[in-house]
C-alpha cells in the first residue's frame, strides 16, 4: 500500500453489498484493514471498466489475431490465449 505515515481522511460513500463483501474477503486475505483495500483500489485503478471499454479491448484482441493467425499461426495462439488470461483477471 501507499506510505502509511501519509494523512488519512474519512471518505463516506455507499457501495453495493457485493463490492463490500468483496473488499472484505480480501482484506481478511491480506490480513489488513478494509479501508486499505478500498484506498487502493480508488488510488490505482482510476480508469472504469465499462462494458464500451471491455468490448474496445476485445475487437483489438481480435483484430489483432486475425492479422496474425494467416503467417504467425503460434503467436496468434499465444496471443489469444494471454487475452483470456486476462479477461479471468478482470472478472
Amino acid at each position: 500500500m501507499k506510505d502509511q505515515k501519509e494523512k488519512k481522511v474519512p471518505l463516506p460513500m455507499k457501495v453495493r453489498e457485493s463490492t463490500l463483501q468483496e473488499l472484505d474477503q480480501i482484506a481478511k486475505e491480506k490480513g489488513v484493514p478494509r479501508s486499505d483495500i478500498a484506498a487502493y483500489r480508488i488510488e490505482h485503478y482510476p480508469i472504469p471498466l465499462t462494458p464500451e471499454l471491455m468490448a474496445e479491448l476485445q475487437n483489438s484482441a481480435n483484430k489483432k489475431y486475425e492479422e496474425l493467425k494467416p503467417d504467425m499461426p503460434e503467436e496468434a495462439v499465444r496471443i489469444q490465449r494471454k487475452v483470456m488470461e486476462l479477461w479471468k483477471l478482470l472478472k
